[in-house]
């Protein structure tokens, strides 16, 4: 045990000294490798003390090896590389940029770049990518900006960039065979500042709200048929936003009530004839809007967008569009259209609010319907205006112009306005709301009966008093009484009366102590049955390897020769030596031969046992003088209090 003991722990040093010797010649290669002269691949490029290398257009299938560990800008961009493995820029720590585009990279493998610890910028533009690579991503913690546009990519995931939350511009423009985008597709990207989702066939708008820094947002060439309130919700920061050729022909009230930091806005080439009245009222910062190439239809609808234009924006009047219709106003200017042309009527409220009482803590509503391209506001008793970008903690006007409560206070009771307008007048129509305190929770009252047991004796001296027992909850309820009398005749000794209990009443079901007590058992008796199946399995291979260690061992026939003290007379015919005791061995027979060989067992001077076979010389020559053929081996066996020795033939 000690010997294999040794041999163990030497042979783990052995080990562990190769592996340090391993490790040493690894860190010299490296650093002999860094400290290096650099040299520039032979298919590229390089200049700025090898800063920048140029492999472009030299039709490679991978990524040359040999790139300088300085280099700051690599660009690999219009050859045919098909995939980027792992590990495979791991070398160059110093990497600020790096150009993939135009290839037909089809795979990206998880660690592809890992050691870009500076990577600031890059391009997999041009591709053949169908997924995000969100795994090639990790541990890119100063990456700015990311090129993905024109790849085959069909569905954004949840949380396919939440790997590199320093991303400030992400291009995802042209992604034409894009099918779906998750609700958390864009988790985690705080500091994004430009996104670009331009030609990707999206015709609903994805959720945003994540991207709370969001400054420029590009979503053209799209179908969105309609912009509805609430399709920017979060993008408070937003100040460019660019909606052209999506085949938009409506713009609800309130739609860009959530981007008020809005400084330019792009509405060109769409389907729009009108807009509602005081859409842009809430962009205080808007500077540039651009409306041109759209169906504007010059009526009264148009009136006050004419005004505004040329209120707010009045060195850019060609911005704005045409005319289309009526065919007497078509080719003029938006900033022209003046309302003297035009006989507009103020606006009608169709669903006027109606007075309300309402207890508090509800969820109350005061309806102010009108025409779409009307502006509605409501004014509250304590003189507040309340629009629908406005922010009150439980008061706000819905799209279409309702006043909503999301819970009334006894506070909230009075007067409230609501006030409609559009370019030619103003409509106005108030109710009254009325809260009151709230009422009684009766979904807590109890109900119980009071029953009147009168026992009645037909022939009686006294008359027994009626007993009367009454049923009371331990606590006091408001309650519904009923007191029904029940008049039972009894012949015999007044005794108890029990009342009988209604017919089906069903027996309660089984408790779950018992459920609980049968699935036990049931566990208990399953876990008993699998370990005895082990044990027998166990006992099995036992048995069987025993079995075959059994049938490998040959059986061995053995003759003893035991010396005695006491002395053995020998034999008339046998010849021995003076003074030593000799046992004579019996004849073996040799099944192939007829010769007979002796043997002679003596003790030599020294006293060692030991046995000599000896073949008589006797026999004629012509026969082998040793036996050449023995079917079974025998052992012979000397004992004595000294040695045992053993000889085999």
């Amino acid at each position: 045990m000690s010997l294999l003991w040794q041999v163990t722990v030497h042979r783990t040093w052995n080990a562990a000294l190769l592996f340090v010797v391993y490790l040493m010649v690894r860190a010299w290669s490296l650093c002999a490798a860094t400290a290096g002269p650099q040299s520039c691949p032979v298919v590229c490029s390089c200049s700025n003390q090898f800063s920048k290398v140029v492999c472009t257009r030299r039709g490679l299938s991978r990524v040359p090896p040999g790139i300088p560990s300085n280099t700051r800008h690599l660009n690999l961009m219009e050859n045919g590389i098909e995939l980027i493995q792992a590990d495979t820029f791991r070398h160059l720590h110093h990497l600020e940029r790096l150009q993939l585009g135009r290839n037909s990279i089809r795979q990206i493998e998880v660690g592809a770049f890992n050691g870009l610890t500076s990577l600031n910028t890059l391009e997999l533009f041009d591709n053949r990518l169908t997924v995000v690579p969100s795994g090639a991503f990790e541990y890119l913690s100063k990456l700015r900006e990311l090129w993905l546009r024109n790849n085959p990519i069909e569905s954004i995931p949840s949380y396919a960039f939440n790997r590199v939350p320093s991303l400030m511009r992400l291009d995802l423009g042209e992604l034409r065979k894009l099918e779906y985008i998750s609700d958390g597709a864009f988790e985690g990207l705080y500091n994004l500042k430009y996104l670009n989702l331009g030609m990707c066939n999206i015709r609903e708008m994805p959720i945003l709200t994540p991207l709370v820094g969001l400054e420029e947002l590009e979503i053209s060439e799209n179908h969105f048929p309609e912009i509805k309130p609430g399709c920017f919700r979060g993008l408070k920061s937003l100040k460019k936003l660019w909606i052209m050729n999506s085949q938009i022909s409506l713009i609800e009230r309130n739609a860009f009530d959530d981007v008020a930091s809005l400084v330019e806005l792009n509405l060109a080439h769409n389907n729009l004839s009108s807009l509602p009245h005081d859409l842009f009222a809430p962009l205080r910062y808007l500077v540039e809007l651009h409306l041109h190439h759209n169906p504007w239809n010059c009526d009264c609808e148009v009136v006050w967008l004419s005004w505004w234009l040329r209120e707010y924006i009045p060195t850019n009047s060609t911005c704005c569009g045409r005319c289309h219709a009526p065919p007497h106003m078509r080719g003029r200017y938006l900033v022209e259209v003046d309302q003297s042309a035009f006989q507009c009527s103020a606006p009608f409220i169709g669903d006027a609010p109606r007075d309300l009482n309402i207890s508090a803590e509800r969820v109350a509503e005061l309806r102010c319907r009108t025409a779409p391209m009307s502006s509605v506001r409501w004014l509250l008793p304590n003189g507040t205006v309340l629009s629908h970008g406005s922010n009150h903690p439980r008061i706000s006007v819905l799209n279409d112009g309702t006043l909503n409560f999301s819970n009334v206070l006894t506070g909230d009771t009075g007067v409230y306005t609501c006030m409609v307008t559009n370019v030619a007048g103003n409509s106005n129509a108030s109710a009254y709301l009325n809260v009151s305190a709230a009422e009684l929770n009766t979904s807590n009252l109890s109900y119980f009966t009071t029953v009147t047991v009168e026992m009645v004796e037909p022939a009686s001296e006294e008359t027994p008093k009626p007993k009367t027992v009454t049923a009371s909850p331990s606590v006091f309820q408001p309650a519904f009484i009923s007191t029904p009398t029940v008049l039972l005749q009894n012949t015999k000794t007044p005794g108890q009366v029990s009342v009988p209990t209604a017919k089906g009443m069903e027996k309660p079901a089984t408790s779950l102590d018992e459920v609980m007590k049968t699935t036990k058992i049931i566990i208990g008796c399953f876990v008993a049955v699998t370990l005895l199946a082990a044990v027998m399995l166990i006992a099995f291979y036992k048995l069987r390897k025993r079995h075959q260690q059994r049938s490998t061992v040959a059986a061995a026939r053995t003759i003893e020769i035991i010396q005695v003290d006491e002395d053995i007379p020998p034999p008339a015919s046998a010849t021995s030596i003076p003074g030593e005791g000799a046992v004579v061995l019996p004849t073996i027979r040799n099944h192939n031969s007829a010769y007979k060989p002796s043997y002679k067992t003596y003790k030599p001077a020294h006293a060692a046992h030991w046995t000599e076979n000896n073949i008589s010389n006797s026999l004629r020559r012509s026969r082998p003088s040793t036996i050449t053929a023995v079917p079974e081996a025998y052992v012979i066996k000397t004992h004595s209090k000294d040695k045992v020795q053993e000889t085999q033939i």
